[in-house]
């Protein structure tokens, strides 16, 4: 997925999101983006928005002289996550179709997401995605890979939601217990790192990897030869997220064993997969020419 107009203001409000998470005020915020914008009017706009998203946050954490500004946030969202555990474990065991539940309530704690949206409801997306369900959903053939069990990727995304992804491996775990889970090299915005994965107990279901940087999303060309190795010899892959689709759409390395599980939280992403803003979705990625 390549970058839109639209997508130069979301630049500039992730920027914000981190100005606000460091603590700066008002004539600090506007210093900053406007040391902001000369690098923003460079980006190469084949890129995705994800990897250029990237970049701009590397500046503007630089010019914060902050490594880290989410930390305290992702630490409070993932004690927020752990208080709907016990709740949600039990909806999805008692369920008619606890895989597909699951599935619901990994795309739920998608909301927590402080880059594109820092006052998510958690337990309106919850309600939201158990009543409604998936306004795309390509279950059927996810079901077919399952049962030729193998080895099994799931690409995570934010801190929060990983809690909620212990439940999807769960319901994995009886397919196969040759678990991966994939988890950010290091800090950006709010996503997930080993740290929240070891927090959230994952290392117990799957083996936790990096993808060995902290760029936005998965970049195939910037993705290491172990990880590479691990994605193209998964028998499915399951990626979590906006920046996971908007770099692992339409690639090779993705292949067709891989979908894509997310909530389409802007207009871009949404009228790409052919959805309303807002909207969930489970599907399988379609290979491009030439990807």
């Amino acid at each position: 997925m390549q970058v839109v107009a639209d997508c130069i203001p979301c630049y500039l409000q992730q920027a914000i999101t981190a100005c606000r998470a460091a603590g700066l005020d008002d004539s600090g915020q506007q210093r900053l983006l406007a040391g902001l914008l000369p690098m923003i009017a460079d980006l190469d706009p084949s890129k995705t928005p994800a990897e250029n998203s990237t970049l701009v946050l590397f500046e503007t954490c630089r010019l914060l002289g902050r490594d880290d500004p989410f930390s305290e946030a992702k630490a409070a969202s993932n004690r927020l996550a752990r208080t709907f555990l016990p709740s949600l474990e039990k909806i999805v065991e008692f369920s008619e179709d606890p895989l597909l539940t699951a599935l619901k309530v990994a795309v739920a704690g998608n909301v927590i997401d402080m880059g594109i949206n820092p006052r998510f409801d958690v337990n309106a997306s919850i309600r939201q995605v158990l009543d409604s369900g998936f306004a795309r959903c390509e279950a059927e053939p996810l079901r077919h890979l399952l049962q030729g069990g193998g080895r099994f990727v799931v690409i995570g995304d934010n801190s929060g939601e990983i809690v909620f992804d212990f439940l999807l491996l769960a319901q994995l775990w009886h397919y196969t217990h040759q678990l991966y889970y994939v988890v950010k090299g290091g800090p950006i915005l709010n996503d997930a790192t080993m740290e929240d994965a070891m927090s959230a107990g994952i290392d117990l279901l799957a083996e936790v990897v990096t993808t060995g940087s902290n760029y936005l999303g998965l970049i195939p060309e910037l993705c290491g030869a172990p990880l590479r190795s691990l994605l193209e010899g998964a028998d499915l892959v399951l990626a979590k997220g906006q920046a996971n689709y908007e770099t692992l759409e339409g690639t090779t390395l993705a292949g067709e064993r891989a979908f894509f599980l997310l909530r389409a939280k802007c207009p871009c992403v949404a009228s790409h997969l052919g959805v309303e803003p807002g909207e969930s979705v489970l599907v399988r990625n379609k290979v491009k020419m030439g990807g």
